[in-house]
């Protein structure tokens, strides 16, 4: 615990102008932190330009437990700051766990590892976001955030660009993406979805800020903001991962994505032999029996009919 307020300490004369605008957060913040917790998990960065030493990015992430009443009572004194403070934030959400749903905190340019609000299975969570006020430029902002589920809470203060100069800037260059080693420029437009072949578990790419993410949604490389890899299965290897996706979370949102994307697939699987065919429905039949939801019961019926022509 020592140590620990030590690095909180140090954290807090590294915000002098956070103590001007959400003041009633840090304190509280401060108070919860200096209790007696079970600390499983704490994150720290802090990076500086090299030529002008200006901060430019900051991540403080706590993760613990909380098991007295007096602790669990500045849980709640945390929340009554972020009411107190709200006047001089920009942005100020609160939410809950729902499904895959939750918010990602950039740090830096948002390039980095973004911080994770509101994964905790049935969590509450709040978050505001602060402008520095010793940027000129407006373009630097403080995030903070509190997310609790029981006696286990995360608290976090992250320092980066704001949403909107992220977005400015990305558009522009010219966003790109790798396919099979080659680089092709996206149209200079705001996102993109990718067609029913994108193989990938979307639940792991992140938007950032204020933009909750739900697997359903646009995948948006403008709050991307980095270059990746996509690689192309072929139709079998879609098949296999819309599958395992979709077993990650029969009853949940994403799944009538996965069986949507898996109706998709069958209705063009002229390539597939009847060998492949027939492996294919018997996997779908395993998937019927996963949920009780009659729409994607009839969808996997209906792709089932479809292999057969």
């Amino acid at each position: 615990m020592k140590s620990k307020s030590i690095i909180f300490t140090a954290m807090l004369t590294a915000l002098p102008s956070a103590l001007m605008a959400q003041q009633n957060i840090q304190k509280a913040f401060d108070a919860l932190l200096n209790e007696r917790i079970v600390e499983t998990k704490t994150q720290h960065s802090l990076e500086r330009d090299p030529e002008t030493g200006k901060k430019i990015s900051q991540m403080d992430v706590y993760d613990f437990s909380v098991t007295n009443s007096v602790g669990l009572n500045k849980i709640k004194n945390i929340q009554k700051a972020f009411e107190k403070d709200k006047e001089a934030a920009y942005q100020i959400r609160s939410g809950s766990n729902v499904g895959s749903n939750y918010v990602a905190l950039a740090v830096g340019d948002g390039g980095e590892p973004l911080v994770a609000i509101g994964k905790i299975k049935g969590s509450d969570f709040i978050y505001a976001c602060f402008l520095d006020k010793d940027d000129p430029e407006k373009k630097y902002r403080y995030a903070y955030a509190l997310e609790w589920k029981d006696s286990r809470v995360r608290l976090a203060i992250t320092y980066a660009t704001t949403q909107q100069y992220r977005e400015s800037k990305n558009n522009r260059r010219p966003k790109k993406i790798i396919i099979k080693g080659k680089k092709f420029n996206v149209p200079d437009t705001s996102s993109i979805t990718f067609s029913d072949n994108f193989p990938f578990d979307v639940d792991s790419i992140l938007h950032v800020d204020s933009i909750p993410f739900n697997p359903a949604t646009q995948i948006d490389l403008g709050n991307i903001g980095n270059i990746f890899d996509v690689a192309f299965g072929d139709w079998l290897t879609n098949f296999n991962n819309y599958k395992n996706l979709f077993l990650k979370n029969p009853k949940g949102t994403p799944a009538n994505v996965y069986a949507s994307r898996i109706y998709n697939l069958c209705k063009k699987a002229d390539n597939l032999d009847d060998a492949e065919k027939a492996l294919v429905s018997k996997e779908i039949l395993k998937l019927k029996t996963k949920t009780n939801d009659e729409f994607i019961q009839n969808l996997f019926d209906m792709s089932i009919e479809r292999l057969k022509k």
